[in-house]
């Protein structure tokens, strides 16, 4: 038992974000706005959303729908990869593996579409993508997974899924929530005024 517990450490760091959604009202510019955010320690962690998004705990972390796409969904959850390993060599292979056992069960006709390094070029962060397409019953499906290194000791999983028909929109649109993620300063966080 004494041997498992450093493995056990690696792969889920102490300071790991809380990706329970959670949400404060705040007022800037003149303007309440209801916003949802992530703790992380006593930090919160902000995103922005258009009004069409929906945001439920699921999948093992937090999971994003899009109405307009009833076959779409983004999911944020914690990787099943530690942020020691790097995007190369053996490595690798076990992001390919861990990005393929993401793939929806029942998945058919599973090709490689696409692999980038860095697509997320924000925060400093470092990350990895890899997209595959496939078929969900009858319906082409694509699905695009980030592995994404917050910092050196914690890697989210991004993973948007939509019918190949609207996966460029449900992609950009999933991605620009990651692009929102900012620390909450104090001074940001202004309650909404009641009369």
């Amino acid at each position: 038992m004494k041997i498992l517990a450093p493995f056990f450490a690696l792969a889920l760091p102490a300071a790991a974000v809380d990706l329970t959604p959670r949400y404060i009202d705040t007022f800037a510019d003149g303007a309440a706005s209801h916003r949802l955010y992530f703790a992380d320690g006593e930090k919160k962690i902000g995103l922005s959303l258009d009004h069409e998004t929906q945001v439920a705990a699921g999948g093992g972390g937090v999971l994003f729908r899009y109405p307009k796409f009833s076959e779409a969904s983004f999911l944020v959850k914690h990787s099943p990869v530690t942020a020691d390993q790097p995007f190369s060599g053996v490595a690798l292979e076990r992001y390919r593996e861990a990005a393929r056992r993401l793939l929806p069960p029942g998945a058919t006709e599973v090709k490689v579409l696409d692999e980038a390094r860095d697509p997320l070029t924000i925060n400093r962060w470092r990350s990895y993508r890899l997209a595959y397409t496939f078929t969900n019953g009858t319906m082409p499906m694509v699905q695009q997974i980030t592995f994404l290194n917050l910092n050196a000791d914690e890697q989210l999983v991004l993973v948007a899924t939509a019918s190949e028909r609207n996966f460029a929109e449900v992609a950009g649109r999933s991605f620009q929530i990651i692009r929102t993620w900012q620390p909450m300063l104090p001074g940001d966080e202004k309650p909404v005024r009641e009369n």
